[in-house]
């Protein structure tokens, strides 16, 4: 007797049914077999009596059907855009048949007959050129053979694409300019005459080898709810838009698998829409972009092979590599590229909610490249030999856990003034933009090995580049130490400042206080006493001790000095990123910032382009919430962090709280700094000085390398304060004040507290809040940042109008009086201030 399925097993099933198929109306299956002897376009597409083409299956196919193709090499395009296409529940399918691996090609095989061609070479060689020569009507941008690329002589691609005014031009695009240009392993194709020519590499004649040349623009172009799986496709050259691409699907839920798309002119795979999975791919050797996109919600990228992408070099817009634009809430994981001349990973413009996790980059100009973009992380990756292993330049970003190993340089933060594209749906008004901020990014329990350009190079902080940070990271050399006291050990602030050796760089960008390096020869110079080191042998070891780093095992030995030398990084990260809801966006990553919105474009003040079309405000707003407290943290260990790795549980950005964007009403803020001499590069100013002109303190503030510090004894329980005066408080008017501050107690009775505030008429007369610290005693804090946001009120309503204006740092004791040390109990130290208002009304 039959057993019965329970109600609740029988809706598990249909579940996983449904989840399978896509929907429980299930669809034809037409079979394509051009080896077979029966096949023929005129046959039912059934498995006895299949199609030759796949061409004929796309006639007929509906949502719900299945194509699977048979071994052999189609040279077609195959493209389906039914009008019935967006009904994302229903999953049509085109795939390789079980055991099969078709090929389909952009190309078809030159016949010949090939003659030896007598041309006069510009520059002739030592030995008698090997050139032939056969008809050849369409315009050929790709040759082969036996499956070898030769190199295109003249014009590069597309004419039509050379012809274009949209900007995707090349940058070279020309490699020589006639068949006189010609060398071993090329061709050139002339239009007039309408003939192929072609060198081999080895000299040899074309009649003994296979010869194809690229005929066909549009490879695999399907919408809807596809899957694609384990098919070949190469040889499609670029037809210019929208003819350009090798593969493309655009819809939702598309799944792209098991393929090989490769060798092809301009773009291998385009995939656009919701929840779309691609995975187990190799993406290689096509001209620009390996892979591009320009909008993607919850999408996957797993398992992928990337390789020798954008052999055509870049384009003058700028876009070659791998690139994806508008991707939110997305995955990278456990993809390799490799042997990349451009970037390998590139997110650019308007990306939110990335993570990037458990991936290899191996010889790639630019590993991750997270352009004009928010929230990303950036987890236990591997880069080796890559020119630069991550180059942020984007907001709300966490690099941590990763391995560097020999690349030029590790991490790079960069930032100035620019624009991205305020669009939150693919259907908005992509016109709409905001002005980028670099902000709060944090690099963090990383390990770094022999970066002889730089371990980090973090921009300069100003209004556009402010709250990034770098700690609890290790810094490895194994190289020969050019430098008995470490200036091997290189650190960047913004794109041309140097600073060798880790205490410099702690000095001037306070950053790093906690991390470590493993270097043996300056170790030795550690234990012999030399006091130009600035280390200390806590600090300093002589090998990390990885399980097998020349294998590729970057995992730490029980015994290694690296463990514990990291904090632990909590699940959720302290910064709101809400998820999409469908392809709507609930968290607004940057807000509308043309001057044409502003409410007074007369009196707005443009930092970028023109009056037209610059910009008046800040993006990301304060208040900037740093990623993790470093000074709450736990311990941890810097490298891969192999628990992640087991659990796939990374951390996350929050999903709820308070929104981080505002009315186009609020934050209308001048960029430019109010304040003279932000960073402290000049002396203060002794009591009674000229407040206009430079900062003036007392009570034993002073300036070292670009800060201002104290030293507070016991008795110092007033405020040691230096201040600037900023010109008088206007009406209506918004003030932003920001800048680094940290304070550290050393004694265990005392505490320190350290204040920024902005002060009016009186500089010991504060105008709203006080931004300050405590730290109790014996305890010490990370540099930190903070800001104060306040508005005045209209004239004659607000008494502080007109009055004169201050910034004020401050800083006191709080402990037992009585105490007359001369020992200080109490440092602090600021830097990077500055002060923005809105522009003057009127």
């Amino acid at each position: 007797m039959a057993a019965r399925l329970h109600p609740g097993a029988l809706a598990a099933v249909l579940s996983l049914l449904l989840a399978a198929t896509g929907s429980l109306c299930w669809g034809a299956t037409y079979h394509v077999a051009q080896t077979v002897a029966a096949a023929s376009d005129q046959n039912a597409g059934t498995q006895q009596s299949p199609f030759k083409t796949i061409g004929a299956a796309l006639r007929v196919v509906k949502p719900g059907d299945t194509i699977l193709i048979g071994e052999g090499t189609y040279r077609e395009e195959v493209v389906w855009e039914g009008e019935d296409w967006k009904n994302p529940d229903v999953r049509m399918t085109l795939a390789a048949a079980p055991g099969a691996r078709p090929v389909i090609k952009g190309s078809e095989i030159v016949p010949g007959p090939w003659e030896r061609a007598d041309v006069k070479l510009a520059s002739p060689p030592a030995t008698l050129p090997a050139i032939y020569s056969c008809p050849w009507e369409p315009y050929s941008q790709m040759v082969f053979v036996d499956e070898t690329p030769l190199k295109q002589i003249g014009l590069q691609g597309s004419p039509a694409r050379a012809e274009g005014r949209n900007g995707f031009q090349y940058q070279k695009q020309w490699d020589g300019k006639s068949v006189e240009d010609m060398r071993p392993g090329s061709f050139f194709y002339d239009k007039d005459s309408k003939r192929l020519y072609a060198w081999l590499a080895d000299g040899g004649d074309p009649e003994d080898h296979v010869i194809e040349a690229s005929v066909r623009d549009d490879g695999i172009g399907l919408r809807g709810t596809w899957t694609v799986r384990g098919l070949d496709v190469r040889h499609f050259q670029d037809g210019f838009w929208p003819h350009e691409q090798a593969v493309a699907v655009t819809g939702d839920r598309a799944v792209v698998e098991d393929c090989h798309i490769t060798h092809n002119d301009f773009l291998g795979l385009i995939v656009s829409g919701e929840d779309g999975v691609i995975r187990r791919n190799e993406l290689a050797c096509n001209g620009l972009e390996g892979m591009t996109s320009n909008r993607g919600y919850r999408m996957l990228v797993e398992g992928n092979e990337f390789h020798h992408n954008a052999w055509r070099g870049d384009v003058v817009c700028l876009t070659y590599g791998n690139k994806w634009v508008m991707w939110r809430d997305s995955r990278f994981l456990r993809n390799r590229w490799h042997d990349e001349p451009a970037a390998a990973l590139w997110l650019d413009i308007s990306n939110a909610n990335i993570l990037i996790a458990e991936n290899v980059f191996d010889n790639c100009a630019c590993g991750i490249y997270f352009e004009i973009s928010r929230w990303g992380l950036i987890v236990n990756n591997l880069f080796r030999n890559c020119g630069q292993g991550v180059w942020i330049y984007s907001a709300d970003a966490l690099v941590a856990h990763n391995i560097f190993d020999g690349c030029g340089a590790g991490i790079t933060i960069t930032g100035y003034p620019r624009t991205g594209t305020y669009a939150q749906a693919i259907n908005e008004d992509v016109s709409k933009d905001c002005l980028m901020g670099v902000r709060n990014v944090l690099l963090i329990n990383n390990i770094l090995i022999d970066c002889p350009g730089a371990f980090i190079g973090i921009t300069k902080s100003t209004p556009h580049g402010w709250g990034n940070w770098s700690d609890y990271n290790a810094f490895v050399w194994t190289l020969i130490p050019y430098h008995l006291t470490g200036y091997h050990l290189n650190f960047m602030q913004g794109w041309d400042e140097l600073f060798s050796r880790l205490p410099m760089w702690r000095m001037q960008r306070h950053c790093d206080t906690h991390s470590v390096v493993v270097d043996p020869g300056l170790l030795r110079e550690v234990q012999i006493g030399n006091p130009y080191v600035g280390l200390s042998q806590s600090e300093v070891f002589a090998d990390a001790r990885f399980i097998d780093r020349a294998g590729g095992d970057y995992r730490l030995a029980p015994d290694s000095p690296l463990i514990g030398k990291g904090v632990a990084i909590p699940s959720e990260l302290n910064s709101v990123c809400a998820p999409c809801v469908g392809n709507q966006v609930q968290t607004r990553a940057f807000a509308l910032t043309r001057l044409a919105d502003a409410p007074d474009p007369n009196t707005a003040i443009p930092v970028y382009g023109t009056k037209a079309d610059g910009h008046y405000r800040l993006q990301p707003l304060p208040p900037l919430h740093p990623l993790v407290d470093l000074d709450s943290a736990q311990p941890g260990t810097p490298g891969l962090n192999v628990k992640w790795r087991e659990s796939g549980e990374y951390p996350r950005f929050k999903a709820a709280g308070e929104p981080d964007t505002a009315a186009p009403s609020d934050w209308v803020l001048s960029p430019t700094n109010l304040l003279v001499d932000p960073s402290f590069d000049k002396p203060l100013a002794q009591p009674g000085a000229d407040a206009s002109v430079q900062w003036v303190g007392g009570a034993g503030m002073h300036v070292f390398v670009s800060m201002a510090c104290v030293n507070l004894l016991p008795a110092q329980r007033t405020n040691a304060i230096a201040y600037q005066k900023v010109g008088t408080v206007r009406a209506n008017a918004e003030y932003l004040l920001a800048g680094d501050m940290t304070v550290n107690s050393v004694s265990k009775d005392y505490a320190g507290i350290a204040e920024m505030y902005v002060a009016v008429g009186d500089p010991t007369k504060p105008l709203g809040k006080i931004i300050s610290i405590r730290r109790e005693p014996t305890q010490g804090g990370s540099w930190n940042t903070y800001e104060l946001h306040l508005r005045t009120g209209a004239t004659g309503a607000d008494p502080n109008v007109g009055q004169d204006l201050y910034v004020v740092i401050a800083a006191r004791v709080d402990g037992p009086e009585g105490n007359t040390s001369p020992d200080p109990v109490v440092f602090a130290r600021w830097d990077d201030l500055w002060l923005l208002s809105s522009p003057p009304e009127g």
